[in-house]
């Protein structure tokens, strides 16, 4: 998702056609048989949120690897948000105003919404509060298939996703920059019936780009279920546990983490315009990971 500016010291994109919607295409569904749940988030509680220093054991981290870790520091911003992509929101922290994580029945939304107070020196005066969750702290895994069922917000600007990075080294007790690596699961810029399912690779420190849009008459605005299921030899996505593209794993080969976002605004989507309606909200039911039965990993 965001990680292409922050590490890219060149990106290429591959040019590939648009895939035809699901329904469409030979149904290659899902084969759950080889897969062990080890990972469950069903959202029938609160949401755990993972803190430095009051809830290590939390599973869902609120902020990035990279930038200053402190929220309360004056460059609390730069793991809050992704500059160099050009966004607009600043990622808020469980508690803050206005909410970012909103827990109702068993969903967990993640919401977006205008800055209470742009003039918040904290928020780098950046117009919109949003949330983004991650397993950096608490799971990782690298064989093995990720899903979550979702719906997505509509209206210009609003870019919900849901990916994959590799989890980075320490070194002095900092983390590393992690490498080119990264897929993105789905992504969607507020088109009606269109999302983007996007690997990254690393050649000689190069993040290259390869991506592919996928329509379908489905309403992205009700539950789907996005999945990928990435092994030694393919990476392979699935839509309602249909399969909707395959491409040749060439370097995602390492333990890595989930994200789960809605960032407002940047170079791709553009910014929001008078007709995205907010509060707007991008809504989890479940996260899960499963093993590949047989694998190392």
């Amino acid at each position: 998702m965001a990680l292409r500016h922050v590490l890219i010291t060149a990106s290429v994109a591959l040019s590939l056609p648009t895939l035809a919607c699901a329904d469409s295409m030979p149904a290659h569904r899902l084969d759950r048989s080889g897969l062990k749940l080890v990972f469950d988030e069903s959202f029938d509680r609160p949401p755990s949120f993972w803190d430095p220093d009051r809830g290590v054991q939390g599973r869902w981290k609120t902020n990035y690897f990279f930038g200053e870790q402190d929220a309360d520091h004056p460059k609390g911003w730069t793991s809050r948000t992704l500059e160099p992509n050009g966004e607009l929101q600043y990622y808020a922290r469980p508690g803050d105003v206005p909410a970012a994580f909103v827990w109702k029945g068993g969903v967990l939304s993640l919401v977006a919404q205008p800055n209470s107070d742009p003039a918040d020196r904290l928020r780098h005066g950046l117009p919109f509060v949003s949330g983004l969750i991650t397993t950096e702290k608490s799971f990782r895994l690298d064989e093995g298939y990720f899903e979550a069922r979702m719906a997505f917000p509509q209206g210009k600007g609003l870019w919900p996703a849901f990916w994959l990075l590799p989890a980075p080294a320490l070194e002095a007790g900092k983390p590393t920059n992690p490498g080119g690596q990264e897929i993105d699961i789905v992504e969607s810029i507020g088109e009606p019936g269109r999302i983007y399912q996007t690997v990254f690779t690393d050649t000689d420190g190069t993040k290259v780009k390869n991506d592919r849009a996928f329509e379908t008459h489905a309403d992205l605005g009700q539950f789907h279920v996005y999945g990928v299921l990435v092994t030694k030899s393919d990476i392979i996505w699935y839509f309602d546990d249909v399969e909707v593209r395959r491409v040749a794993n060439i370097d995602f080969h390492r333990p890595a983490y989930l994200l789960l976002n809605l960032a407002v605004g940047g170079d791709w989507p553009g910014a929001p315009d008078a007709g995205t309606k907010f509060p707007a909200a991008m809504r989890i039911d479940w996260v899960r990971a499963y093993r590949v039965k047989g694998s190392a990993s």
